[in-house]
């Protein structure tokens, strides 16, 4: 059906209208606006690197989204399995522990209690496990210093006795500005050396001078109550400051048994002369001062 002069005429006049605009458009240079923000990321997606980027964050956050699931319906079970891990981890403990800090070898018996105190102090124990472990401590500690206990025994005591010691001579060897009448330096309190500070333990004698010209009268001192049956562990050099003007014996009267205390005094009145003074230290600075100890200080020694 041929077209009518109305639809010639339309189709010339669009005709025309193309052509008008492409010249304007090659007049311009050909200049096309930039592409919007939306334009710019759809372009993006639409390459190979935005369609690999997009795929890959879609399936990380698939699989994160469906083990978060997953775990939430399995909470029960997975709980099980942890606390059924954590029981495992302190079974080991137990039984890796146990003989060693009842072992003939005083090495691997030191090697468990330092490994203990860490274990404690890192709380990498369950509480359910530390205390009848901390028990058994207790227990070594008491039965090594009974009448009858047997020469593995004692050793096992002296031990962990030693290493108490150890932290106690560590800490009054650190820097201090305090004067003469302050409370003792203290070890760190970790959950050994609390649970020690419980139990029923042999009389510690600390022995202080003021300057180290006063060294050789408390290490004849120290050997003499080594002698007479006492634990000495060490002289603590504190400086003419803080040093008293008389020789003193100094405790905390709610820290000490009195048959301990008479045979402290006994055995001290007797190798240092003048014979020390004894002070009771008042309860404010006695709540970190472990059960039978006692300080000698000394006054400086006449040159």
């Amino acid at each position: 059906m041929p077209l009518t002069d109305a639809q010639r005429q339309a189709i010339r006049d669009e005709e025309l209208f193309r052509d008008e605009v492409r010249r304007e458009l090659t007049a311009l240079g050909g200049k096309q606006a930039p592409p919007g923000l939306l334009a710019r990321i759809s372009n993006f997606f639409e390459s190979k690197t935005g369609f690999w980027l997009l795929t890959t964050v879609l399936a990380g956050v698939t699989a994160t989204g469906y083990t978060e699931l997953r775990n939430f319906l399995n909470r029960e079970e997975i709980a099980q399995r942890q606390a059924a891990e954590r029981s495992r981890t302190d079974m080991e403990t137990v039984l890796k522990l146990g003989p060693m800090l009842t072992s003939d070898n005083r090495t691997e018996a030191d090697m468990a209690i330092i490994l203990l105190d860490a274990l404690l102090v890192d709380k990498a124990v369950n509480d359910r496990i530390a205390k009848p472990v901390l028990l058994l401590v207790q227990n070594t500690v008491v039965k090594g210093q009974s009448p009858n206990a047997t020469p593995a025994e004692q050793g096992n005591a002296n031990a962990i006795l030693a290493y108490m010691d150890s932290a106690r001579i560590a800490a009054i060897r650190r820097p201090d500005t305090t004067d003469a009448t302050t409370a003792p330096a203290t070890a760190a309190p970790t959950p050994l050396l609390k649970a020690l500070d419980q139990t029923a333990l042999p009389a510690r004698v600390y022995l202080q001078i003021g300057r180290e010209a006063d060294r050789p009268v408390a290490t004849a001192a120290q050997k003499a109550l080594r002698d007479a049956g006492l634990i000495v562990p060490g002289i603590e050099l504190v400086g003419n400051q803080r040093a008293p003007a008389r020789n003193d014996l100094r405790y905390c009267a709610d820290r000490v048994d009195e048959a301990v205390l008479a045979r402290v005094r006994s055995a001290v009145d007797s190798v240092i002369q003048p014979a020390p003074v004894a002070l009771t230290l008042p309860a404010a600075m006695c709540a970190k001062v472990r059960h039978n100890h006692f300080e000698v200080w000394y006054a400086v020694q006449p040159t």
